[in-house]
C-alpha cells in the first residue's frame, strides 16, 4: 500500500521532535503553576518570559511592545479586535449624532478574512459598530487603492490578514498599515498563515496588533500569541487573574508555549530554506497539473510557497476529497474550520470564482517533510481523481 502523503500543512503542521522534547519537562515534573513564589514555579515563569522574548525578537517587535500569550490564533485576532474597538470607542474624538452622543464608528475587514475576525467583527453590528468587508483581487488580496476608496473618518480599526489562508495570497500589511493610520484608524494584521513562510518585521510593518498560531509553525495546538505595538491599548477578553500581565486570565499553558517558543527558535535557522523548497515544490505541483482538464488556479503566482488552490468543473469537492483520501493523499476544501460544510467558503465567493467551478474547490499545502516523489504522486492522484468523478 503506497504511504500517505500530508498535504493539508495550512490546517496545521505535526508536532516537531524537537518542540516536542521542549514540552515533555512541562507536561512532567516542571508542572508548578508559574504564579507561584517558590524556586520551582519561579523557573517555569523563566521559560515563559524566555519563549515570550524568542517570539518579540523574532519579528522583530518593538522592544517595549507586548507578547500575549493566548489559547489560539482566532482568541488572538478575537483580542485584538476587542482590544482595539475597546480603545477606539472611549475616544472623545468619535464622532457625534444630532443629539450630541458619540456614536460607534466603523471597521474594514477583508473579504477574504478567516472567520476569527469576519465572526467577530460582525457579532459587533449589535453593538452599532457597521462592519463592512473590503473587496479583494482575483486571488484574496487588498489592493492599497481599494482600502484608500472605502476608509472613511469613523473607521475604528483595519483587519487584513498577512497572508490567506486559502489562497495563499500576501497582502502588502505595510501599505495598508499606513493608509489605516494616516486616516487615524488601528490596524491589525493575522499573520498565523505568514509566521512559518516568510519574514515578519513587526516594526517596519507598523500594525497595532499582530496575531499568530504555534500549530502552523511544527508546534501544538491550544496555544497562540497577540503582538500589541507599545502604542496600542489592550483590554482583556478573559477577566480572572493577573496572568499575562492582566491581559488574559487563566493558568498559563506552559508546556504549550514551551512548544511554541522552541519551535519559533528552529524557524531561525530554516525559515529560507523552509521557504525556497516550498517553492520548489508549488513549482513543480502546478507543473504536473497544467495538463489537466477543467482546472483554475486560485493562488497568486508571487503567493505563499506552500499553498495551491484550484477549483476543478463538473466535480463536488467533498467526494473527490474522499476519494483522493482513499488513494492516500490528505489535502481539503479550504479552511479547516469549514471541513463540516460542503458549501464553497466566502473566500471562494469572494475573490470571483465562476459558479460551475465553486464546489470544486480544493487546496494542497506542502510541509518541510513532503518531497518531489509525494508532489507528483498528489497531481497523479488528483488527475485520476479529477478524471473518475467526472466521467
Amino acid at each position: 500500500m503506497n504511504k500517505k502523503i500530508y498535504a493539508d500543512h495550512a490546517a496545521t503542521t505535526p508536532v516537531d521532535a524537537s518542540v516536542l522534547e521542549a514540552m515533555l519537562p512541562f507536561l512532567g515534573g516542571c508542572f508548578h503553576n508559574p504564579s507561584a513564589l517558590y524556586g520551582e514555579a519561579r523557573e517555569v515563569r523563566v521559560m515563559i518570559d524566555d519563549a515570550r522574548s524568542v517570539l518579540l525578537d523574532f519579528i522583530g517587535g518593538d522592544s517595549e511592545g507586548r507578547i500575549i500569550f493566548t489559547g489560539s490564533g482566532t482568541e488572538s485576532a478575537n483580542l485584538a479586535l476587542y482590544s482595539a474597538l475597546h480603545s477606539a470607542l472611549h475616544l472623545s474624538t468619535r464622532p457625534s449624532d444630532s443629539s450630541g452622543q458619540q456614536r460607534p464608528g466603523s471597521l474594514l475587514v477583508s473579504a477574504a478574512e478567516h472567520h476569527a475576525v469576519l465572526n467577530y467583527a460582525h457579532s459587533l453590528n449589535s453593538s452599532g459598530i457597521v462592519t463592512e468587508e473590503l473587496p479583494v483581487d482575483r486571488y484574496g488580496a487588498v489592493a492599497p487603492d481599494t482600502l484608500r476608496k472605502h476608509i472613511k473618518g469613523d473607521v475604528m480599526l483595519v483587519s487584513v490578514m498577512t497572508v490567506n489562508n486559502e489562497t495563499g495570497a500576501i497582502n502588502d500589511t505595510g501599505a495598508l498599515c499606513k493608509i489605516a493610520h494616516d486616516a487615524g484608524a488601528l490596524f491589525h494584521t493575522d499573520a498565523v498563515q505568514a509566521l512559518g513562510i516568510m519574514p515578519i518585521n513587526a516594526q517596519k510593518n507598523g500594525a497595532d496588533y499582530i496575531s499568530f498560531s504555534a500549530h502552523k509553525i511544527y508546534g501544538p495546538k491550544g496555544i497562540g500569541a497577540l503582538y500589541v505595538s507599545p502604542a496600542a491599548a489592550l483590554s482583556p477578553l478573559v477577566l480572572g487573574g493577573k496572568q499575562e500581565g492582566g491581559a488574559r486570565a487563566g493558568t498559563e499553558n506552559t508546556a504549550g508555549i514551551a512548544g511554541f517558543g522552541r519551535a519559533v527558535t528552529l524557524l531561525r535557522g530554516r525559515l529560507e530554506k523552509d521557504a525556497t523548497h516550498l517553492a520548489a515544490l508549488k513549482s513543480l505541483f502546478l507543473k504536473e497539473i497544467a495538463a489537466i482538464p477543467g482546472i483554475i488556479i486560485n493562488s497568486a503566482p508571487g503567493g505563499a510557497p506552500n499553498i495551491i488552490n484550484i477549483s476543478a468543473a463538473g466535480v463536488e469537492a467533498e467526494p473527490c476529497l474522499l476519494h483522493l483520501s482513499m488513494a492516500g493523499i490528505l489535502a481539503s476544501m479550504g479552511a479547516a474550520c469549514n471541513a463540516s460544510s460542503v458549501e464553497p467558503s466566502h473566500v471562494v465567493k469572494a475573490i470571483g470564482v465562476p459558479q460551475e467551478y465553486q464546489r470544486g474547490t480544493l487546496r494542497f499545502s506542502f510541509g518541510r517533510d513532503n518531497t518531489e516523489e509525494d508532489v507528483k504522486r498528489c497531481a497523479q492522484e488528483l488527475a485520476a481523481v479529477l478524471g473518475k468523478m467526472r466521467n
